[in-house]
Formats: structure tokens, C-alpha cells, sequence
């Protein structure tokens, strides 16, 4: 008898618990009524996304079976599951078990990352309640990283399998709350890095309302030429299309002489693909026409050239080898971005020549020494006004280097003529200054290239890409040039969010691939962004890297140096190294990297002398000879060795 009641008594206080533990993650109508971030879950995971699947060039694919499997099968499934706290997942063939248990975050954002391990490669489940006094009309905002599945009241509404930042409101989704309570489960997939989502429900008829006001944002129409596509997109995925969230969007494309070309339609926010291969070079219009019942037709046109517009005369300071000069006297640009003015005689000290800085603290960079780059300012509708105010009043400015004109237009589906209009725009106000455009997309190098005089090449690949991309999208953006255009290394010097910060041994390799592709500058990102700053948050690194300036400017003549035609044969299989090869006044130099990051070889270079000469390995206190016109080395993983030939 006495088990018996003790049996009783257990499982009503387990009921007891289980009752007050959903009441926690219960919301009012309120939370609609003030736009509030839901900041009570309970939360279920880590399950496995895509195990298998390399840090190095992630996609966001078929391949992420975890975003397509249902985890809850055994207590209901997506679409049937209410937990409570403390009840369990389980997934018997993998021999899985995970408990639901209650989180509440200090922010809007649940940082998944900071709740979950492990986190990358994985997919979560949040839960909650909201209870509505009346059925209501509202706008479920979801913000996260990386893809995302909404159900409600056992109804998916809302499914977005992509790769993102995590920030509030991505997607925007017309639903319908029932009176009483409506069951929310929130499925987030990751691939690697930042992980989390930010969740709340907005009031129907204002956001409705302020997407009106807003209208010429939200109908933006982009164009782009990249690679082999014209891609076109009419607004941001998950937003106006709340105005008809069942209307799709009609895109054409008219050329200036053969008239209309081709037609396509799809849901906002999708991005089109057009081949340009059977497109005659020219002008062309876009047009988007979008039918809602309340607002009547939206339609949006954009311009775009198909075809190699044609670039302005080199400007003054950049000489025909594509390196800057300074007072007359070329020089070898070593920047960052990321440069507060109270750290401008650091930066001098530890060996860069540049920054890019604001108009008002160019006076800051000249005092202590530092030339700088210097963004332009063209916001619409008033754009040539304001640009011409800024090239006029800072022009002469000792200090100035550049003009950055625009970042990652790709990226950030800049409209081209626009951009070409700047460009052209810049060189007229000042013909004395170089411009330079940030690019990170290969596929529009050829592209938005001809609208620069330096193209400055960000590939950040550290944990996100291969480390050889360094070189080889260099590579790619002097064939896209025909080879008649400067171009910069912009090397990674930062963490992603919840990820690491290159390596000592990554650094330095990055670097000197870059130099050894042909880069004649670099700019990093970044000395300081955020929380990040390089001194404190990677002591390590950023010692390093005072090592390697050192040597960018002791080796700066080298790389101002025109190419030499003379080439350096590598003897041997599988052998994944990058050479370059120059002659200066204080000999002949081979810089080698081995682009493996597991593998330690041995190389043989087959150089162009073939008598025995003695060879000095800089920085590295050793001597080497050339036996018969051919140099021997070991190399370790990611290894840079510079030969100086005497």
C-alpha cells in the first residue's frame, strides 16, 4: 500500500512539474500587440545535420539530411509534437536521446552556440506557447543561422533552407493564432560558425503598413552579370511578399535592339538565372511586375550592360606597373581597415603604410605618417552632389592614397551602372587618385572589374573555403583583366562570429600567395571590428604579423619589380606548390609556398641558371646551394621559404 501511494504521490508531483514547466515557455497576445522577441524556450538538441560534410566550402544542400529528417518521430513528430520539460527525444537507430529543458536568454537572440555542443553541423528544436484571447492576423518574424522550419499548431508555415547571418526579421510570415493557445516549434539547422534565431510575432496590419511606406526598398530589383548568368531578384526572400504571400512576380528582360529576349516567374525574393551566352552585348532592362489585391501592380525596371564597358586612363598615381605612388616615389601599400586614429603611431610602428579612414582623420593618418584610403559617399537620390562635395574638398589632401568606391558590389547586388557611373564620376573630380572597388564573388571579377582602378580581392577562407582560394581567386581576377589592372590582396585578420582566427602558420602563407599570384598590395581585415581587437584577441597573431610586416617592407622592392619572364620548373608528383620568381639589385628570389595543409614534401626547383650558386633562405638563418640549376627544400605543411640567389 505504501508504494502504492508513494507511486500516487511521484507521478502527481511529476505532473505538478510538468504543468508549471510549460507555463514558462506561455506567452499572451501581448508579445503580438508590443512586437516583443520571444525569449522563453524549450529547446531540444543537438541532432546531426550533416556529419560528413567538410568545414571547406559548406553549402547548404540536399547533403543537409538533418534539416530534412523529422526527430520527434517517437513523441509525435514536427507536426504532432507538445513537450514539456524534461520529456525526451528519441532516435533509436542512431541510439539517440535528448531532453527538452527550458532556456531563457538575456537578449532577443537565442545563441545557440553558447547552449549547444557540439554546434556545428547540427540542427535544434525550440518550443513555446502563445496564447490569444481572439482568432488574430499576424506576422511571425524569424531571424536565424543557418536554415529554418516554422510550425504552427502542427502546420509547417514557413521553410528556409539557407546559409546567413543571424540578425531579427529575415523572413517575414503572414499566419493566423487561433483563440487560446497556439503551439510554435522553431526547427534551426547549422553548418559551421554563428548559430542561433530570433523569433517574434508582429502586428499584421502595421507591418503590412510600413512595408507600404518603405515601398521602393522592398521592390528592389537587382541585376548582375556573373560568370556565365544574368541573375536577377525582385526584393528580399520573405518580404514584400506579405502584400500577396500566394502571387508570384513576372521578370523580362528587353535588350536595347532585339526587344524583349526572355520571361520567367517566380515567388519574391527568388533569384533568377538568364544564360548570357545567347545575350548580344549592349544595354539591357529588367523589368519585375508584381500583382497584390490591395496594392494593384508593382512593377520595378533596372539598366544593365551586357559586355566589357570601357575603363577611364590610369590615374596619376599609379604607376604603369600598378603600383602607387607617393609624392612621385612608388611605394608598396601594406593597410588595414578597421584603423581607429589612437592607433594610427601603432600601426606606423609595427610597419603598415595606409589605412582606410574617414575624411576627418586624414589629418590624424598624415601627422603621424600614414596615407589613406578614403571611402566616397554617393547616397541617392542626391549622389553626384554629395560625391562631388566630398573628391572636391579632400582631393588634395597629402594624406589621401584612394578612393574606395564601394564594398562587395556582388555580394550586396549593387546595380552596375551606378557603380560605373562613380567610377567614371571619381576619375573626372580627380584624375590624380586611383579607385578601388572590394570584390569577394569570382564570378563578377570581370564584371564589376571594369568599374575600378584597383581591384582589391577579400578572400577570407579560414574555416570557410579552402586556403588555396587565396591565390587562385587572385589568379582569376587577372584573367578577368586581360592582365592591365592593379589588384590587392584583402587577407582574413578576424574571426567569424563563434569561429577561430587564422593561424601564425595561415597568415603568413595567405600573404605570400597572394604576392606570389601577382597581388601588388595588401589590406587586411581587420585591426579592429567589433569586440575584436588584433593586439588582445590574438596576442599570438598579431605578433606574427608585426614579423611579417617587417619583412613586407624590407621585401617591398621585390614586389614592385616587374614580372620576369624567366619561369621555375617544380620536379616531382603531386606537389602542390606556388612559385614566384624575381630579379632585383640584390639578386635573383624565389618565393615557394606549399599549398597542402597535411602534407610535407620535398621540393626540387629547376632554376633558370644552372651554375652552382649559394643560396641565402631569408629569415630563416640557413644557406642552401643550386647543384646543377636545381635547389632542394623541405617544406612543411602551408610553408613559405624565400630564396635569395646570390
Amino acid at each position: 500500500m505504501f508504494l502504492v501511494r508513494y507511486f500516487i504521490l511521484m507521478l502527481l508531483l511529476l505532473t505538478f512539474l510538468m504543468s508549471c514547466s510549460v507555463n514558462r515557455v506561455d506567452y499572451t497576445d501581448e508579445v503580438v500587440n508590443n512586437h516583443q522577441f520571444l525569449r522563453d524556450w524549450l529547446l531540444c538538441g543537438p541532432f546531426p545535420n550533416c556529419p560528413e560534410c567538410s568545414r571547406e566550402n559548406y553549402e547548404h544542400d540536399e547533403r543537409c539530411r538533418g534539416f530534412a529528417t523529422d526527430w520527434l518521430v517517437s513523441s509525435g513528430g514536427e507536426t504532432g509534437s507538445i513537450p514539456a520539460e524534461g520529456t525526451q527525444a528519441r532516435v533509436d537507430s542512431l541510439r539517440l536521446r535528448k531532453r527538452w529543458f527550458f532556456y531563457r536568454s538575456q537578449t532577443d537572440f537565442i545563441p545557440f552556440n553558447d547552449i549547444f555542443k557540439p554546434n556545428d553541423m547540427v540542427v535544434v528544436y525550440a518550443f513555446c506557447r502563445i496564447e490569444c484571447q481572439e482568432k488574430r492576423r499576424a506576422i511571425l518574424s524569424v531571424g536565424s543561422n543557418d536554415g529554418v522550419k516554422v510550425f504552427l499548431n502542427g502546420v509547417k508555415v514557413h521553410e528556409n533552407h539557407v546559409g546567413r547571418w543571424l540578425q531579427a526579421d529575415n523572413d517575414l510570415v503572414p499566419v493566423t493564432l487561433n483563440a487560446g493557445k497556439n503551439n510554435l516549434l522553431v526547427k534551426v539547422d547549422d553548418g559551421i560558425g554563428e548559430f542561433g534565431m530570433a523569433v517574434r510575432f508582429l502586428d499584421y496590419d502595421s507591418t503590412l503598413r510600413q512595408i507600404r511606406q518603405n515601398l521602393d526598398t522592398h521592390k528592389n530589383l537587382s541585376v548582375i552579370s556573373a560568370g556565365d548568368s544574368l541573375m536577377v531578384q525582385f526584393g528580399k526572400p520573405y518580404q514584400i511578399s506579405v502584400l500577396n504571400p500566394d502571387g508570384d512576380v513576372q521578370i523580362e528582360i528587353f535588350h536595347e535592339k532585339s526587344g524583349k529576349i526572355a520571361e520567367q516567374t517566380c515567388r519574391p525574393g527568388t533569384r533568377l538565372y538568364f544564360p548570357l551566352n545567347s545575350i548580344a552585348d549592349g544595354f539591357l532592362t529588367a523589368r519585375a511586375t508584381f500583382q497584390t489585391p490591395a496594392d494593384g501592380t508593382i512593377n520595378s525596371e533596372k539598366r544593365h550592360y551586357k559586355g566589357k564597358l570601357k575603363r577611364h586612363a590610369r590615374p596619376g598615381n599609379l604607376t604603369q606597373n600598378f603600383v602607387p605612388q607617393k609624392a612621385g616615389v612608388p611605394f608598396f601599400p601594406i593597410g588595414t581597415y578597421g584603423a581607429p586614429p589612437e592607433d594610427y603611431k601603432l600601426l606606423k610602428e609595427a610597419g603598415y603604410n595606409f589605412v582606410v579612414a574617414s575624411p576627418e582623420n586624414l589629418d590624424a593618418a598624415h601627422e603621424i605618417g600614414l596615407m589613406a584610403a578614403v571611402p566616397v559617399q554617393f547616397e541617392k537620390p542626391n549622389w553626384s552632389t554629395s560625391l562631388e562635395e566630398r573628391i572636391t574638398k579632400y582631393k588634395n589632401h597629402p594624406a589621401l592614397l584612394c578612393w574606395m568606391l564601394y564594398d562587395e558590389p556582388g555580394y550586396n547586388q549593387a546595380d552596375l551602372l551606378d557603380i560605373y557611373q562613380v567610377y567614371n564620376l571619381t576619375y573626372q573630380l580627380d584624375p590624380a587618385h586611383a579607385s578601388y572597388l572590394v570584390i569577394t564573388m569570382p564570378a563578377v571579377y570581370e564584371t564589376f572589374g571594369r568599374c575600378c582602378d584597383i581591384l582589391a580581392i577579400d578572400t577570407y577562407p579560414i574555416s570557410r573555403g579552402r586556403i588555396a582560394d587565396v591565390g587562385d581567386n587572385i589568379e582569376k581576377a587577372k584573367k578577368a583583366s586581360d592582365g592591365t589592372q592593379a589588384l590587392w590582396h584583402c587577407g582574413q585578420l578576424f574571426t567569424w562570429p563563434a569561429d577561430r582566427y587564422p593561424t601564425p602558420t595561415e597568415h603568413r602563407f595567405m600573404s605570400y600567395l597572394a604576392l606570389i599570384e601577382g597581388a601588388k598590395g595588401i589590406l587586411w581585415y581587420s585591426f579592429k571590428w567589433g569586440e575584436h581587437y588584433l593586439p588582445t584577441s590574438a596576442s599570438e597573431l598579431w605578433e606574427a604579423h608585426r614579423v611579417l610586416l617587417k619583412e613586407l617592407n624590407e621585401l617591398a622592392p621585390l614586389f614592385m619589380a616587374p614580372d620576369q619572364p624567366e619561369k621555375v620548373v617544380t620536379v616531382g608528383e603531386r606537389l602542390q606548390l606556388r612559385t614566384l620568381y624575381k630579379k632585383s639589385t640584390a639578386g635573383d628570389f624565389l618565393i615557394a609556398a606549399n599549398c597542402s595543409k597535411t602534407d610535407s614534401v620535398t621540393a626540387r626547383f629547376a632554376l633558370p641558371q644552372r651554375t652552382k650558386r649559394e643560396v641565402k633562405v631569408y629569415g630563416e638563418n640557413r644557406q642552401l646551394f643550386i647543384n646543377a640549376g636545381v635547389l632542394m627544400d623541405d617544406f612543411s605543411p602551408l610553408a613559405v621559404h624565400i630564396y635569395q640567389i646570390k
